[in-house]
């Protein structure tokens, strides 16, 4: 037996010794006896010698020592699983553009010289109802709205979906990525008809920040309406949910908690999100490379919200775990779809003609199956050197497959793919134990005398995972853009 390649075992100040495996996902908390025992064992300076048989099982049962070979098994059942998931015939994944038109004009938007302003005519959504119906092994499809401001087309939205609630395939739900300025009361009251089950909407920050980056094509300020049709939503009988996207980055970040602040309070009880984005630039991009908070600085704001306001980022610290974990642009039927029929596999590249993959017109509509091939294979982690021992490949995705697609393929510089947990696990992992023994404390505060000694000298202390019911969607939905 040997250590595993995906262990880390670090001290944490003065309370004691902790031990991750990534593979597994588990964090064990230890005491000096046992992180001597482990140190040792790792260092190969003494052997895996104890007389808790019990525990030499758990560090087996979690992969924390393992076979010879065993993890490149690993490696190749997890590329299997991949494979899989992206080639799955069963599922249709749609981002669908009613318009490239957009009534904001946004300093950093990616759009903001690529599009031509088309709407989509009624003879590309019957051509897009006759492209669904060509996937003749589908059972589920997916949409989400997307743009330009797809309420610019709100029409649009409505024709489409009566037809695909007619396609004879299950179609229960979809997203909608939307500024919100148009987000009027006759629209709220169609969007569970729609079936429309969460909402995005972004804000910059309070009113003062807000109005000098998200206005209107003239120019005019757009965060009043804005927070007013959400209020409408918020107060609707709509069943869905709201997230509201706050852009962050060098130019905003220190407003984000007031807003942040000030939105909970406003709309305590109602089932709202607020989040920070990471707003991403190109290098040639006019409103510039130097906005964007890389990696290191993104940490360091979250973990500054989380010390300063106890600001816990969504999903938590601990890091997350997917079997199947793919982006729809790397399955082989999840595209983009333009105003004009037009295909992509990101919804980046839309209006770029370069990463158009094909046509809903074409007879055979993927014309460009190199380009597609590229964000599929070209961007798998499973398949590239570097990735193959990093230490926490087993919970990375391998990154936005665009900016890997980009860096990789396209050499494309200054761009940051990689997880955070590459470099900042312990920092992670750490947060994550804080929040875990403030719950532990609080429960013994409440219930005297029922806090759990470790006993035994070590403990499994990651989080129980949640269980789910039907069968899991493997694909990552693309619901967070700017």
């Amino acid at each position: 037996m040997q250590w595993s390649r995906y262990n880390r075992l670090f001290r944490k100040g003065h309370s004691g010794g902790f031990l991750y495996n990534a593979q597994s996902n588990t964090l064990f908390e230890l005491d000096e006896v046992y992180y001597t025992l482990l140190e040792g064992w790792r260092d190969r300076r003494t052997g895996l010698v104890t007389g808790d048989e019990a525990f030499l099982c758990l560090l087996r049962e979690k992969t924390v020592v393992v076979e010879p070979g065993e993890e490149n098994r690993f490696l190749l059942a997890r590329q299997y699983q991949r494979q899989a998931a992206c080639f799955d015939t069963s599922r249709l994944d749609l981002t669908i553009c009613p318009t490239h038109r957009c009534n904001f004009r946004c300093p950093y938007c990616f759009e903001q010289s690529q599009l031509n302003g088309a709407m989509m005519t009624q003879k590309t959504m019957d051509r897009l109802v006759d492209f669904i119906k060509g996937y003749k092994d589908i059972r589920h499809l997916s949409v989400a709205w997307y743009g330009g401001e797809p309420l610019l087309a709100f029409d649009t939205i409505c024709n489409l979906t009566e037809q695909f609630r007619n396609l004879g395939i299950i179609y229960k739900k979809a997203g909608l990525v939307t500024n919100g300025y148009l987000l009027d009361d006759e629209k709220i009251n169609k969007l569970d008809d729609l079936m429309i089950e969460s909402i995005q909407i972004t804000l910059d920050g309070p009113r003062e920040v807000h109005d000098t980056r998200r206005v209107l094509a003239n120019g005019g300020p757009t965060f009043d309406r804005i927070l007013n049709n959400i209020t409408a939503l918020l107060d609707s009988d709509y069943t869905g949910s709201c997230n509201l996207r706050v852009n962050v980055d060098r130019y905003n970040f220190e407003n984000y908690i007031d807003l942040r602040t000030v939105l909970l309070e406003r709309y305590k009880g109602k089932n709202l999100t607020v989040y920070p984005g990471h707003v991403h630039t190109r290098q040639s991009h006019s409103y510039g490379q130097a906005c964007t908070l890389d990696n290191g600085e993104w940490t360091d704001f979250t973990f500054d919200l989380f010390n300063r306001e106890g600001v816990i980022p969504t999903g938590g610290f601990y890091p997350g775990y997917n079997q199947n974990p793919i982006c729809v642009a790397t399955t082989h039927h999840g595209f983009v779809v333009g105003a004009e029929g037009e295909l992509y596999k990101c919804w980046e590249d839309v209006g770029k003609q370069g990463m158009v993959i094909g046509n809903i017109y074409l007879n055979e509509p993927i014309n460009n199956p190199v380009l597609q091939a590229q964000y599929n294979i070209g961007t798998n982690a499973f398949c590239d050197p570097e990735c193959l021992v990093c230490d926490v490949l087993p919970i990375c995705r391998g990154g936005c497959p665009n900016k890997r697609l980009r860096a990789k393929q396209f050499g494309e510089k200054g761009l940051e793919y990689c997880t955070p947990y590459k470099n900042h696990l312990i920092d992670y992992l750490e947060a994550y134990y804080n929040t875990f023994r403030a719950k532990e404390i609080c429960a013994a505060i409440i219930s005297p005398g029922k806090e759990k000694a470790n006993e035994k000298g070590y403990r499994n202390i990651s989080p129980v995972p949640e269980k789910t019911t039907g069968q899991p969607n493997p694909v990552v939905p693309p619901m967070d853009q700017e």
